[in-house]
């Protein structure tokens, strides 16, 4: 097939999209059937639903025609309304390529086509294609312009060896340079180390609280009554018991979605790979990168480990706020030297400016300050039970302590880093050409204590993404906004807020 023609997807397109919309579907329709004992309902509705589901899907397949041409992706489709767009090469940001466990049935993958301000929905989305398929698309989308440019003057009878090689380097690098994995032993410290129980835990009490309405009277009051005769002690271990299936069924999950998880690094690219049962593999472009995240949570902090993020434009998703996750888990001791083998520009000493003492007295102000109401509260209306309260005092007090300690900023010649605390630690680092705005705010509190905070922007899949940091000294933020404007004074025109 000539590449100027429209094609389809792989048939195999039609069963996926059905059973995907099926799921989605039957599942809730099926916890309500089964506590209403109208389960034979449910099945004659299921057929019904196969049926209908099967032939929107069959007709979602026939109308989406699809072909390359000339760097651009051109997409067709819609049933009732005929849509027909061209995606262009310069807005492409990032190939996302998976592969599900039903894609896997087929040996199949799907590819996601991230775009310039398209948001955190892809652009164009393949779902059952070859892996053949989806490498030529990859190529031909993400290929240096400048090739194509050389390919045209060599029809005017002008070509060079470079140039030859430059094509070859992009559109037929087959091996990449290097490879970091996460391995099995970071892969368990990173399932255990996760921070996905809450989630579990509110997913669950989510269920719940919708199926608790389908539950009988009469068993609700039996239930009810038998865990208030419960002591506290009992209690207090069901509690135990929740939180660790909780714990391990998080740890589970982890290991599912980062299993196998490997960076392969090649001239102008990298490319993400992980998954057990969905294989995901994500291409990301080194000119694309805005910014690097290292973020230090409560419970790897103490173990020394770090997870290292890049926004870039284009390749986020929505589980990582728009972000995209690079090393789910790595020791401190090990980041420059992975530094220098992903983005060596990225892999220099960072020293920090710290937030001066006169500060300290704003960060415990904003964290103490509503616990202590609420506790007094507390204290008032139900006497000595409401010292409990002093624990979250207390937690909040040391919290703040932490994140006054942690705040504080620096520049080098070409970039800027801020490191700052809500609870986990994050020390974000850009290059100033990536930066799109900085702002400096000084509020009538601060500017008594001559204080400032400073925000800077750079492009990321969802537009923007901001990061700031409170209360660093007056005179470091004024170096900061000078170094970045290339200004000497500081001029309120110019994004600047007081």
């Amino acid at each position: 097939m000539k590449m100027n023609e429209l094609k389809r997807q792989h048939p195999a397109a039609i069963f996926i999209n059905s059973a995907k919309g099926l799921f989605q579907l039957a599942v809730p329709f099926a916890i309500v059937a089964f506590f209403q004992n109208i389960l034979w309902i449910f099945f004659i509705a299921f057929g019904a639903l196969l049926v209908l589901s099967t032939l929107f899907s069959w007709l979602v397949w026939l109308k989406f025609k699809y072909r390359l041409e000339e760097g651009e992706l051109y997409v067709e489709q819609g049933i009732f309304v005929k849509k027909k767009r061209y995606i262009q090469r310069k807005r492409i940001q990032a190939i996302n390529i998976s592969a599900g466990l039903l894609q896997r049935l087929f040996g199949l993958v799907k590819v996601n086509i991230d775009t310039a301000g398209g948001g955190m929905e892809a652009e164009a989305e393949l779902v059952a294609v070859t892996r053949t398929e989806a490498n030529r698309i990859r190529s031909e989308l993400l290929k240096d312009p400048a090739v194509d440019k050389s390919s045209s003057e060599t029809e005017g009878g002008e070509f060079s060896a470079s140039d030859v090689l430059e094509e070859s380097e992009v559109v037929l690098e087959a091996e990449p340079n290097s490879t970091w994995y996460l391995g099995k032993k970071r892969l368990i410290y990173t399932a255990l180390t996760s921070s996905g129980i809450g989630l579990v835990i509110s997913a669950v009490v989510a269920v719940l609280s919708q199926g608790i309405q389908f539950i009988p009277d009469s068993l609700f009051a039996e239930t009810y009554d038998f865990v208030i005769g419960l002591s506290i002690l009992l209690l207090t271990l069901t509690v135990f018991v929740v939180l660790l299936i909780s714990w391990l069924i998080s740890s589970l999950i982890t290991i599912i979605t980062y299993g196998n998880f490997k960076v392969e690094m090649y001239n102008k690219e990298m490319v993400i790979d992980r998954g057990l049962i969905e294989r995901r593999q994500l291409t990301l472009a080194y000119k694309r990168i805005t910014a690097v995240r290292m973020i230090r949570s409560i419970l790897r902090q103490p173990f020394g480990f770090v997870s290292i993020y890049v926004e870039s434009a284009g390749g986020g998703n929505n589980k990582e706020q728009g972000s995209t996750l690079l090393v789910p888990l790595i020791h401190e001791r090990d980041v420059q030297a992975f530094l220098e083998q992903t983005m060596p520009e990225y892999a220099f000493a960072r020293e920090i400016e710290s937030a001066p003492k006169r500060a300290a007295i704003r960060f415990f102000i904003r964290m103490l300050i509503v616990p202590i109401v609420l506790t007094l509260t507390a204290i008032f209306i139900w006497g000595t039970i409401g010292l409990l309260g002093l624990l979250i005092v207390f937690i909040c007090g040391l919290l703040a302590w932490f994140q006054y300690r942690d705040a504080g900023s620096g520049t080098n010649e070409s970039f800027m880093w801020l490191r700052y605390r809500t609870i986990g630690q994050t020390l974000v680092i850009s290059p100033k050409k990536k930066i799109q705005s900085a702002t400096r705010y000084v509020s009538i509190l601060q500017r008594r204590k001559q204080l400032s905070s400073f925000e800077f922007y750079v492009q990321s899949s969802m537009a923007g993404k901001s990061f700031s940091v409170r209360d660093i000294s007056r005179h470091t933020s004024d170096d900061i906004y000078n170094w970045y404007s290339h200004e000497k004074t500081i001029d309120k025109k110019n994004n600047i807020k007081e």
